[in-house]
């Protein structure tokens, strides 16, 4: 695979306007998001997220027909799934175990290049921090036994779900990590070069570490 420069796209893709201050509002009302598309500035990294998680227990964005789509319901800021392999309720967030800069695990902020990557977490409330929520964790490092709970701090309750835009009605969802004191702040969407999909308060400084493509994620309430 040919990895173009992804500063270029950081700069120059349409992200909504996070940098500003925001006010986070609770949705509660439900809404059948159906499958949720990735649209990358780089199309061989845009697709669906995929219902099985990978061998580490991670979303991953698939562009293939013949492989099943996670289908989800949007309620209380949360992504619920409806046909994933993940043994808990949601579409949540992990903070990346392997790095912990400024302002320090397991905290985002813009100057930062902390992230998050997404698997099966158990559900959070709105605005609750990071915490030892059970979570589909498989990697080096982590005892199985604990589903990661000693090492990982998860949240769910973090979407934002936008007014329909297009022909097709699609509405985007965006993001806002909480951190420990209790703050919120703006998270972008990236994939990285095994299709899986992670947060990061800052792509720059994301892209700085590692490859990938920025990415904007969509309900399409398609089944």
């Amino acid at each position: 695979m040919i990895l173009l420069p992804v500063l270029a796209f950081a700069a120059s893709w349409p992200f909504p306007a996070l940098g500003a201050a925001l006010v986070p509002r609770q949705t509660v009302f439900p809404f059948d998001c159906g499958q949720v598309r990735v649209d990358s500035p780089n199309a061989t990294y845009s697709g669906f997220l995929a219902a099985d998680l990978d061998a580490e227990r991670r979303y991953v964005v698939t562009r293939t027909a013949s492989q099943k789509r996670l289908l989800t319901r949007y309620e209380n800021n949360t992504l619920f799934t409806l046909n994933s392999n993940g043994k808990n309720p949601t579409f949540g967030a992990t903070f990346g175990f392997y790095w912990d800069t400024p302002p320090g695990k397991p905290n985002f902020a813009p100057s930062a290049q902390n992230y998050a990557y997404f698997n099966s977490v158990a559900a959070s409330k709105h605005g609750a921090k990071p915490a030892n929520i059970a979570a589909s964790i498989n990697e080096v490092g982590t005892n199985p036994s604990t589903g990661g709970k000693r090492d990982h701090e998860s949240e769910s309750a973090i979407f934002y779900l936008q007014e329909p835009t297009g022909a097709a009605g699609d509405r985007e969802l965006t993001a806002q990590w909480v951190n420990t004191d209790g703050s919120f702040v703006p998270a972008s969407f990236v994939i990285n070069t095994q299709r899986r999909i992670n947060i990061s308060g800052n792509l720059t400084r994301y892209f700085q570490e590692w490859q990938g493509a920025p990415a904007r994620i969509f309900c399409t309430q398609t089944k």
